[in-house]
């Protein structure tokens, strides 16, 4: 059986609650650390874990399933279009990329969403797709349609180079 090897990146904020997480789900897993890390040798580790400063140690065409989940919609777009150059230079040819984020989201300012933003509104259908990957799956998710207000869309895809 293959070992697998899971990479997570995510804001340093949230990352410290899932290596603690990852730690007692998996006692004797073998966990990098992102203050660890001196080289992108990530074989040696079950879980590595990386802040979004750290994103370029991951070696292209090394990831045979990459999976978002209600994070695009917290960026920029210029964010958003940097985590898809990562997903389609990192993952191998035929690997899959799952998402799952809601349909339209408007950004709320620094003061909050009671004032409008300038920024506009971060739409999944207009994501940055990469037009010459496969899209196995493209619907409203609907179980999240049963249990909250806005509507959710999730993609499969198959990353094709």
């Amino acid at each position: 059986m293959n070992k697998c090897n899971i990479i997570c990146v995510d804001l340093p904020e949230t990352l410290c609650l899932s290596m603690v997480f990852i730690a007692d789900l998996f006692p004797e897993a073998q966990i990098l650390m992102p203050h660890e890390i001196g080289s992108n040798e990530f074989n040696h580790y079950d879980f590595v874990f990386l802040t979004p400063k750290q994103i370029d140690m991951i070696e292209d065409n090394s990831i045979d399933l990459a999976i978002n989940t209600y994070s695009f919609q917290e960026m920029t777009h210029k964010q958003i279009e940097e985590y898809f150059q990562l997903i389609q230079r990192s993952c191998k040819n035929n690997s899959y990329f799952f998402t799952s984020n809601r349909v339209e989201k408007t950004p709320c300012g620094p003061e909050g969403c009671e004032k409008e933003t300038s920024e506009p509104p971060v739409r999944f259908s207009e994501y940055p797709w990469n037009h010459g990957n496969e899209a196995l799956i493209y619907e409203i998710c609907r179980l999240m349609r049963l249990v909250q207000l806005d509507n959710v869309y999730i993609r499969l895809e198959k990353i094709k180079k």
